[in-house]
């Protein structure tokens, strides 16, 4: 009787485990949701702009705001931080570039302070620019 049940329980846990592994169904096989760290433009004809001169933040403080989206190195979200460029170059983005824990820094050109753009906390995508 305990061989039957062994026999049993072996093939009812095999059914399961193979059921949920074809229900499953991913696509790409990608569940941290990292894709690729290139920054996105920001849309045509907007007051926002891509930097991709980094070295340029270090001596130029223009009294600017700035977005920088990342990733801390215990989550597995992104996250976005806005900083007025005027008071000292923060090094931090540079180790975040390093890590491959950086996704885009952006520029405001408009006038006042923005509000913060919402973004995607799976794939760092910038979902309302908030123009």
């Amino acid at each position: 009787m305990k061989k039957w049940l062994s026999i049993i329980g072996a093939i009812g846990l095999t059914t399961i485990n193979t059921t949920t592994l074809i229900s499953c169904n991913k696509e790409n096989n990608n569940e941290n949701g990292e894709g690729d760290n290139k920054p996105q433009q920001p849309p045509k004809d907007s007051n926002w702009k891509l930097i991709t001169d980094f070295n340029w933040l270090k001596d130029n403080f223009d009294n600017k705001y700035y977005f920088v989206i990342w990733k801390q190195s215990y989550s597995k979200e992104w996250e976005i931080m806005k900083f007025k460029h005027n008071i000292r170059y923060d090094m931090k983005i540079e180790s975040y570039i390093k890590n491959n824990s950086f996704k885009g820094l952006y520029r405001w050109d408009g006038d006042g302070e923005p509000q913060t753009p919402t973004i995607e906390k799976n794939t760092g995508e910038i979902t309302d620019w908030k123009e």
